[in-house]
């Protein structure tokens, strides 16, 4: 069994999605893949356009053998944190192979070399940043700046400093050198591959081709619901399930729809807004401020945002204010070695091969109903499960809008993994 690992969101799981899959599972000459997917939140601090469950079925439908849920704690934070908490997540199986993940770079090798450089932080290359850092650059750009004249200085590699700086600015650059400073943090056996991206940019809002953005697919979902445009960009099995759910009255979730939610917890809780995670340097004060004046989340996005507050923190930071997590709990679990749970969405045949490999080469607690675990005295693993159960009460809230009738309660006991044939 050679098992492929895969860090996804799939939101939703579109044509680029299946040619990444398809091509992984070639150059890493994978017989299993597992999927690690983001939750009810992702990691730009935005709901997931369908439910957890739904869109893991479509991963398997399109593939996939197994998808597991990323715990929330790490799926909507920063790309280090994510990062971090899907790598550990994999290599706590003690089964996974090797992961592969796009990036803009295209080659593996250029990627681990900068990655081993700034875990390892060679004293040259601190000397050059603190060098930086005095002359008043922002982090980034001295980072970037040192990181050229270390490997510049030592013939380690090949690169102008303007390619340099464009790989570290890339996003999918950004989180495939977490990827690799996570492995070699855990000194994880995963052998890390990576595909260029293809055809369209991340976050291109252009349908012309018949591969295109998880961003582009979004907007049209958003503007007008209209299905049609978007026939050609995504596997049958994700237009059918996509089809299927909003003609049961499950539509589209989007971040707006969560702006009166958000509101309250600001008013609310707003002399205790610091002990959430991200909110950090005065941002409370104008979240406070401008929360009575904004007329919807965008102008608040837009109210807050600044040359310090980039739009992707602020999105980050008032998703943390509506979801409750907090500093302490982050801080708690950002540099764990091992996740103590995984939580099961979806699964073939082959996925339960995988499942029964799990239980050989680890004793981590496999969930696949939240009213049978175990691991109820675990400090890590009550904080972890309460953001996911948490999150997908909130998330459920909007999401069930249209179907109060289904709603038991909390549906997180309710589910159970879907078995795709």
């Amino acid at each position: 069994m050679n098992i492929l690992g895969l860090i996804v969101e799939y939101n939703p799981f579109h044509n680029g999605h299946l040619y990444h899959l398809e091509k992984s599972k070639k150059i890493t000459k994978a017989t299993h893949t597992i999927a690690v997917m983001s939750g009810s939140f992702l990691q730009r601090g935005e709901p997931a356009l369908f439910d957890k469950y739904t869109r893991a079925e479509i991963a398997v439908k399109n593939g996939v053998d197994l998808v597991i849920e990323l715990p929330t704690l790490y799926s909507c934070q920063s790309a280090e944190i994510f990062s971090h908490g899907a790598i550990t997540t994999l290599n706590s199986l003690n089964c996974v192979d090797s992961v592969c993940f796009g990036s803009e770079e295209g080659s593996i090798d250029v990627l681990k070399i900068i990655s081993k450089i700034l875990v390892e932080e060679p004293i040259d290359f601190k000397t050059y940043l603190k060098k930086y850092l005095d002359e008043g650059l922002v982090f980034p750009t001295a980072r970037s700046k040192a990181l050229y004249d270390y490997i510049n200085e030592n013939n380690i590699l090949n690169i102008s400093e303007n390619k340099l700086q464009n790989i570290l600015n890339s996003s999918n650059n950004i989180l495939g050198i977490e990827y690799i400073k996570s492995l070699i943090k855990l000194n994880s056996s995963i052998k890390p591959f990576t595909i260029s991206r293809i055809a369209s940019q991340y976050n291109s809002s252009d349908i012309n081709s018949n591969i295109c953005s998880a961003t582009a697919i979004r907007n049209v979902l958003k503007d007008n619901l209209n299905l049609q445009q978007i026939e050609n960009v995504v596997p049958n099995p994700t237009f059918v399930d996509i089809k299927n759910n909003m003609n049961a009255n499950f539509n589209p979730v989007f971040d707006y729809m969560f702006y009166d939610l958000l509101s309250s917890t600001i008013v609310r809780d707003y002399e205790n807004l610091e002990k959430y995670f991200e909110v950090n340097e005065g941002i409370e004060n104008k979240i406070y401020s401008n929360i009575f004046t904004s007329k919807n989340l965008d102008d608040l996005i837009s109210s807050i945002k600044s040359k310090r507050y980039t739009m992707t923190k602020v999105k980050r930071t008032l998703n943390n204010i509506l979801l409750g997590i907090t500093k302490d709990d982050v801080i708690s679990t950002k540099d764990i070695c091992s996740i103590p749970y995984i939580r099961v969405l979806a699964f073939n045949d082959k996925g339960r091969e995988i499942i029964r490999q799990i239980k050989k080469s680890s004793d981590i607690e496999i969930i696949t109903k939240l009213s049978k675990i175990s691991h109820i005295s675990d400090p890590l693993f009550n904080t972890l499960i309460k953001y996911d159960i948490k999150s997908s009460n909130m998330y459920n809230l909007i999401y069930y809008k249209n179907n109060k009738s289904l709603i038991k309660g909390p549906m997180d006991f309710y589910f159970s993994p879907r078995y795709v044939l």
